[in-house]
């Protein structure tokens, strides 16, 4: 009986830290939510993966290809385990540079690479959300920039970082007035639009909307 308690208790234990600036862990852990998003994105990849191997896809510079894909995996996945805003903006921009990669992986085709860079212009400008709000948590006092805590930050320090977040997320989600870098990024590999771009990191931005939630 008391095996299922443990069991979630353990759900909720940062399964990684360390200290990566003073005072400010670097923190990923595991909870309902985040179960979901692991689960879910592993049966996405596994589909894209088998799909491209079907395809033969990336044919020429198949490490490249699938070389990208699994940093892309990494970062998502970071990036749904974040316990802290400085593990979520480290795994954000990773996963929006190798995004970036993975449109332009035809490199030699002029469209994809100014379609590549349209995506990554696009989703930076309004990652400096981010980067608001996890300034605005250390102005408010948020300690070690938890997600947790932002909801205990002082005023107006908290409706900055909600307001930034809430640009970061919109920026990665394709929503207005950022939409029209996700039919730019359709112009990459077939299924790296099934993966990132509709899958995976489109649902980013409304899975850090629930993730700083207040419980």
């Amino acid at each position: 009986a008391l095996a299922v308690p443990a069991a979630v208790a353990v759900l909720h234990r940062p399964a990684v830290a360390a200290p990566p600036l003073p005072g400010i862990p670097f923190g990923l852990t595991v909870d309902g939510l985040a179960a979901i998003g692991v689960c879910t994105l592993v049966a996405v990849f596994a589909a894209v993966v088998v799909f491209s191997a079907g395809r033969h896809e990336g044919a020429g510079a198949r490490s490249r290809y699938y070389g990208l894909l699994l940093l892309f995996a990494a970062a998502m996945l970071a990036t749904v385990t974040a316990a802290d805003l400085l593990t979520l903006l480290m795994a954000w921009e990773v996963m929006g540079a190798t995004s970036y990669g993975l449109i332009a992986f035809h490199w030699r085709d002029p469209r994809t690479g100014s379609s590549a860079a349209a995506s990554f212009l696009t989703t930076r400008t309004a990652d400096l959300g981010m980067y608001a709000a996890a300034g605005a948590a250390l102005a408010g006092g948020s300690r070690g920039l938890e997600l947790g805590g932002l909801v205990g930050l002082s005023a107006p320090w908290d409706h900055v970082a909600a307001g930034g977040l809430l640009v970061a997320a919109l920026g990665k989600s394709a929503q207005l007035p950022f939409a029209f870098w996700l039919s730019r990024a359709m112009d990459g590999p077939s299924p790296v639009s099934a993966l990132p771009h509709s899958a995976t990191m489109v649902a980013a931005g409304g899975y850090l909307l629930l993730r700083v939630q207040p419980a």
